[in-house]
């Protein structure tokens, strides 16, 4: 079944909530928002080249119809290859990045046709790729953005908290880290006086009713205009039947923390879900309840002895960290091993290209190497030859790398920046927001307890259980607490594909990589149990989610399908794919293509659980 009444969402992946990620539309024609008067009804403009753009309005409060505040969200689509009227039009394709807070008008500016070509099947569907900023971040309004222009202040608070080090170096750090963050709350309850009320109203809840009103909004502006589909093509009956049912139904990926966003919406409004595919998999039980995001580093490390036996395998001829004389992969890694020692102990002095003064920790290099674990076809060779110049003493582009992940702050545009109109990339009160709005409230947490959830996370990943306990360190004084809340179950009824009320339309499918740095094969296994008929393809290669990773012509195909006939698998199936990080070449993947910039630019540019091709 597929509806051109539906949507079809992307909601890619999470991001940590200490960093900003560079505006992939930096490079793209700008374009001044306030020009498009936001409206209750979809309305379309020309933006950009070739894209349609909106504003839609609202309600800030879904729980409470007397309150006239609203959000205005921003809206961008790249429209389908073929008319809406054409048989094979497959109906919209929302995309989002997630992050949470990361915008997604930039994502299907960036991404939007290799998203296309990916679902489309040629002559048979053809979908219009569709995404929003989501509440509180980037174009929409109102901005949960507690610095607003004063870029200053904010680089001076990053550069403070950087300067503490990482919440592993001991119950010091830990105390000092809760002050920091006693101080940025202070700062964002002034700036929510100043601007008015929004962070209460941009959790994951919220954002999936608003799913609903783009759903509905899209169907209503596509029966506006009149689109109709031939009257011979053969979905026409199955349209009949949904016009009977009268609720449009949703479509989505979700990648990352687009997949708790999924398994929100899915849970929440079961009966609206047309397609679900879920790549990349949080434990959604996990992110919503307890201590929180306990579960995502359970084959981090794993990966990196994968990086070490990869290279071994490579030789010096590919992986410049290896040497001839290596018996085995153990012995490079103790060499990298010792040196980030080395660093904890004696940090190294450094300078960027323009000459600010930055010192490199070993926790630097941990943040960097967990970075490349995300997509090791396009980083891994870039990684090793980066490090072994490193540990030769040479810094340039180590120190360039850190600053684009967003590990190191980039001072040297503070001042050129400053007094930008473009929109704010994905900014740390944005993703705390929405994370700490979603989890239970931990602002009770003494730095004991601080510790011991730090420990738990180093036992799971050594090389960046410290990194990832920031995500949640960020919700230790957050002020804000949601008026709508979802804790689970996370679960949907049987699906009936002749659109039962209350029921989705099809099985969920679940996507995986056998090992993913964030977001594990075992997450996608416990989520995909508690939707019934659902079923999970694990993809055999390594990354952070299964699209735009690695190139796999079973599972793109797998996934055509389903978007098309709404079938899964019967039971779990495995694909290969057609190429690795030490190949020479990688079918379009290929990282002697990549430049040290795009280094940082495919990864999450120091936010660990946004998915990037």
């Amino acid at each position: 079944m597929h509806l051109a009444s539906q949507s079809v969402l992307i909601a890619l992946s999470f991001a940590l909530a200490d960093a900003a990620i560079l505006d992939s539309t930096s490079q793209a024609p700008q374009l001044d928002w306030d020009t498009i008067t936001p409206s209750r009804d979809l309305e379309y403009n020309d933006c950009y080249d070739g894209y349609k753009c909106a504003r839609l309005e609202v309600p800030l409060d879904w729980t409470n119809s007397t309150d006239t505040r609203t959000a205005v969200i921003a809206i961008a689509k790249l429209p389908a290859v073929v008319s809406d009227d054409d048989p094979s039009f497959g109906g919209s394709i929302f995309v989002n990045p997630g992050g949470p807070g990361a915008s997604g008008v930039s994502f299907v500016l960036s991404d939007g046709h290799d998203l296309q070509q990916y679902v489309d099947k040629p002559g048979r569907r053809h979908y219009e790729i569709f995404s929003w900023d989501p509440r509180g971040i980037g174009r929409t309004t109102p901005s949960s953005n507690c610095f607003r222009s004063d870029v200053v202040s904010r680089s001076a608070w990053q550069v403070e908290a950087r300067g503490n080090g990482g919440l592993d170096k001991g119950i010091d750090s830990i105390k000092y880290g809760l002050a920091l963050s006693k101080a940025l709350s202070q700062r964002c309850k002034d700036s929510e006086k100043q601007w008015g009320d929004g962070m209460a109203f941009v959790n994951t809840p919220s954002v999936a009713r608003d799913m609903v009103e783009m759903v509905d909004k899209v169907d209503e502006l596509r029966k506006r205009e009149g689109a109709s589909k031939a009257e011979d093509d053969p979905r026409q009956e199955l349209r009949k039947r949904t016009e009977e049912d009268d609720v449009p139904r949703l479509q989505y990926i979700g990648f990352s923390y687009g997949t708790a966003l999924g398994n929100y919406f899915a849970s929440l409004y079961p009966g609206r879900v047309g397609r679900m595919v879920l790549d990349g998999v949080v434990h959604a039980d996990d992110y919503a309840n307890g201590p929180g995001w306990l579960t995502n580093l359970h084959d981090t490390d794993e990966i990196l002895e994968e990086f070490w036996r990869g290279c071994h395998q490579a030789g010096p001829s590919i992986c410049t960290l290896a040497t001839d004389s290596d018996a085995s992969p153990s012995e490079i890694k103790t060499r990298f091993w010792s040196w980030v020692a080395d660093l904890d102990d004696v940090p190294i002095p450094a300078l960027s290209s323009s000459g600010t003064i930055v010192v490199i920790t070993g926790d630097d290099i941990r943040k960097l190497v967990g970075s490349s674990l995300y997509n090791p076809i396009r980083t891994f060779k870039l990684l090793a030859t980066t490090l072994h110049e490193a540990m030769k003493g040479n810094t340039t582009e180590l120190v360039s790398n850190l600053m684009k992940f967003g590990h190191l702050p980039n001072l040297d545009t503070v001042c050129s920046d400053n007094n930008s109109t473009k929109p704010a990339a994905m900014i740390p009160e944005s993703q705390s927001a929405v994370i700490c709005g979603d989890g239970d409230d931990i602002t009770d947490k003494d730095a004991g307890w601080w510790s011991k959830y730090v420990q738990r996370l180093m036992s799971k990943s050594k090389l960046f259980g410290s990194y990832w306990s920031n995500i949640r360190f960020s919700c230790s004084s957050w002020p804000f607490r949601p008026n709508l809340s979802f804790k689970g179950p996370f679960t949907t009824p049987k699906a009936h594909p002749n659109l039962v009320a209350g029921h989705p339309a099809a099985p969920l499918l679940f996507l995986s990589p056998r090992l993913d740095p964030v977001t594990p094969l075992n997450s996608a296994r416990a989520m995909a149990a508690n939707h019934p008929g659902a079923a999970v393809v694990v993809q055999e290669s390594m990354g952070h989610c299964v699209i735009g990773t690695a190139p796999s012509d079973c599972t793109k195909n797998i996934v055509a399908d389903y978007f098309e006939s709404g079938t899964v698998p019967s039971e779990e199936v495995t694909c290969k794919t057609q190429c690795g990080p030490w190949d020479d070449n990688c079918s379009g993947y290929s990282p002697e293509a990549a430049s040290t910039d795009e280094f940082a630019s495919w990864q999450f540019q120091g936010n660990p659980l946004l998915f990037r091709q």
